[in-house]
């Protein structure tokens, strides 16, 4: 069986006038859990407040900003260090500060679609935007899922494609009325006879010939048009399907996502939801596009049962595992996304305890470090107290306390949040307290408890400390530190300092070492 470090956790935080609650969540993480922040905008149900948040790899919550009102979709890293997401009319992209720097919208009297905005290695905007197009369709029998005809008048929500370029003007547009058949949408998703929602694209991507694919959720189909001439170069999937499949005998249906990949294949995130559903599948496809081949190289399955009625998104990560967001599916354990490695080996599961869902997900190393507040410590008359700095309005600490300095009672770890960029918080660099008579004597670095092991300081410089239960000391013969790639680099046996196991890592290399405890792995950082 699969063993993960489970973390439970219920954080409680403070909106912009009101005590709020950001909802509660559990992460499991196993194996090797990977670097990098977990970009995630939850959403909930019917309801109108959402939030950004970052959480680190071990699932703790870093960074969140709440909204009211509109929605909020497809927060994510851009490729020039932007951080953009897209609301109501608009894309709007924060710096490092998470300060509002810079918008775009399409142009030409076309409405902003906010499935998806790409910026471009030259600094140009790749956008989706919809017009409306007054059609008769009284020939189609398509409709309300029982053949019946659409309005002789019926007003058509159509994709354009606009890319702009770094001062906003249009540098190429692209209309689908003018390109696509009506008759290539699939009548299960046509409700309405006169107000048709046709095409319902979700995403976009230029690709490496500088051409650019767009997925289609109510055309079940990737379509891939030349950015020269403005002409369909193939069709993948869908009614007008031009491929072979090898390896894959499903077809997928009301897919999200498509991106091509480092190794040159692509992927995509197949909904599975149609007449007949299928469990909701990543999926990896080496395209020939000359003679018209698509091979499923690789697929993953959650849960062969459970279809998803809207969203999602497949992401390779830089160290080949794959992050999948479920979107909105009707699995009844709430899964949010996870990160499986080339075997389908689950690496994290991120789970919500309430029904929310995310539109996507993503994971991001920062290009840039998060100015997170360093804790201090002082001693007032005998009291030790810690002290998050002066300079912000606001203080939220794990104790539940709201003042720039709180005595310190008890040892373990301790953070603060402080309001951060425009309504946002920002947690603390972790502070373990060890000794609450000298509480920065471990330094400002993290104790780890893991499955009845304090494990510190991590990051670690020279000396790392590992302090095991008494239960697990009475278990545990040896303890085994392995380098990323699983070599071994060390080997304790049992032998305590002050009823620690000591080890002298200053030697290693700097980077990311795993820490093995009898049959369980956990992980620390070596720096400087």
């Amino acid at each position: 069986m699969k063993k993960f470090l489970a973390l439970t956790v219920t954080i409680f935080c403070f909106g912009f006038n009101a005590f709020t609650q950001v909802p509660s969540y559990t992460v499991n993480v196993g194996g090797v859990p990977g670097t990098g922040y977990y970009f995630i905008s939850p959403l909930a149900n019917g309801g109108s407040e959402n939030l950004h948040v970052l959480i680190d790899s071990i699932g703790r919550l870093v960074c969140y900003k709440q909204f009211f009102g509109p929605n909020t979709f497809d927060f994510k890293l851009q490729p020039n260090g932007l951080i953009s997401y897209a609301r109501q009319s608009k894309f709007y992209m924060m710096d490092s500060t998470f300060t509002i720097v810079d918008s775009v919208s399409c142009k030409n009297g076309v409405a902003t679609d906010f499935h998806d905005m790409q910026i471009l290695p030259n600094g140009h905007f790749l956008m989706m935007g919809d017009e409306t197009v007054n059609m008769d369709l009284s020939s189609y029998n398509y409709f309300l899922q029982n053949n019946s005809p659409g309005s002789v008048n019926a007003s058509v929500l159509c994709l354009v494609i606009q890319e702009l370029d770094a001062n906003k003007n249009v540098v190429f547009e692209w209309h689908s009325k003018d390109y696509l058949a009506f008759d290539g949408a699939d009548q299960f998703w046509l409700n309405s006879p006169s107000n048709v929602d046709w095409t319902h694209s979700n995403a976009i991507e230029m690709d490496t010939d500088g051409n650019i694919f767009v997925s289609s959720r109510h055309f079940n189909e990737i379509t891939k048009i030349n950015r020269a001439d403005s002409t369909v170069m193939w069709r993948l999937g869908g009614k007008n399907n031009q491929f072979t499949f090898t390896g894959d005998t499903i077809p997928f249906y009301g897919q999200h996502d498509i991106r091509r990949i480092a190794n040159g294949n692509i992927t995509l995130y197949d909904n599975g939801n149609h007449v007949v559903p299928h469990g909701a599948r990543a999926l990896e496809y080496q395209l020939d596009e000359v003679n018209k081949i698509a091979e499923l190289k690789w697929s993953y399955t959650y849960d062969s049962s459970m279809f998803a009625y809207a969203t999602g998104n497949v992401q390779r990560l830089p160290n080949a595992n794959t992050l999948i967001n479920y979107g909105v599916n009707q699995n009844t354990r709430n899964i949010y996304f996870n990160v499986v490695d080339s075997l389908g080996n689950t690496q994290v599961e991120f789970f919500f305890d309430d029904t929310l869902f995310s539109y996507r997900s993503y994971n991001f190393e920062l290009p840039y470090s998060l100015p997170r507040v360093q804790i201090t410590c002082f001693d007032s008359s005998g009291v030790k107290y810690l002290d998050a700095g002066a300079g912000h309005n606001k203080y939220i600490w794990s104790t539940g306390d709201t003042t720039q300095t709180i005595p310190v009672s008890t040892t373990g770890n301790y953070h603060v949040f402080v309001p951060f960029g425009r309504g946002g918080f920002l947690c603390s660099q972790v502070l373990a307290v060890g000794n609450v008579s000298d509480p920065c004597s471990t330094g400002l670095t993290e104790m780890l408890t893991y499955n009845g092991a304090n494990i510190y300081p991590n990051p670690v410089h020279d000396v790392l400390r590992v302090k095991l239960s008494n239960e697990l000391s009475s278990t545990t013969k040896q303890v085994t530190i392995c380098d990323a790639s699983g070599r071994k680099v060390l080997t304790s046996p049992i032998s305590y300092v002050e009823g620690e196991i000591v080890f002298n890592v200053a030697f290693l290399d700097d980077g990311l070492y795993l820490l093995r405890i009898n049959n369980t792995v956990t992980r620390f950082v070596k720096v400087h």
